[in-house]
């Protein structure tokens, strides 16, 4: 589509690496592109927050469709006051997450949706630890036909690099802040 002169514009959501790509096809044939590139969205768990309500809501955002939407909940930066009953409390439910037809009704988290997207998680989960996360939760392949994973809940260290990615899969990075930062 991008390199397609019939196509006058095109809309891409994901990586930032291939939006330039696609950009840069479609503007070689002068058409227009609207891009949404590298979403990493986060949610901010305040001293003050609803607790019972921040932790549906983010559980919901971080397994629902497999970590595979634009809109699926990244980043969890939680006030050092909550910060280990939150985990704590998302360890336990990622524990019982079901996994599998996502066509179930009781099905929370499907599978990923080729063998690319698997790369992707296995080497996010590989970069993570090289660069001093830990999984708290998770990190692997479930042993049955399709590329079905476990969600997986990182303790991400302060401006770790692999933070500034989009990877499109079940990973939920989890940070601790203090009201004096």
């Amino acid at each position: 589509m991008s390199k397609d002169p019939r196509v006058p514009l095109v809309s891409f959501t994901g990586s930032s690496r291939v939006g330039a790509l696609v950009r840069r096809q479609v503007e070689d044939r002068f058409g227009r592109v609207l891009l949404e590139l590298g979403g990493n969205n986060a949610t901010i768990i305040h001293e003050d927050a609803n607790l019972e309500m921040a932790f549906k809501a983010c559980t919901f955002a971080a397994v629902g469709t497999c970590g595979q939407r634009c809109t699926t909940l990244r980043r969890l930066l939680i006030h050092e006051k909550h910060y280990d009953y939150f985990v704590d409390k998302l360890v336990k439910a990622y524990s019982t997450v079901k996994i599998g037809d996502p066509l179930e009704p009781s099905t929370l988290c499907g599978p990923l949706n080729n063998p690319q997207s698997l790369a992707i998680y296995n080497d996010a989960l590989e970069r993570v630890k090289k660069e001093g996360g830990k999984v708290l939760y998770g990190g692997k392949r479930i042993d049955r036909k399709g590329y079905f994973v476990e969600p997986t809940i990182v303790e991400a260290p302060k401006n770790a690099a692999f933070l500034q990615e989009e990877y499109f899969c079940p990973i939920l990075f989890v940070q601790k802040y203090s009201t004096l930062e």
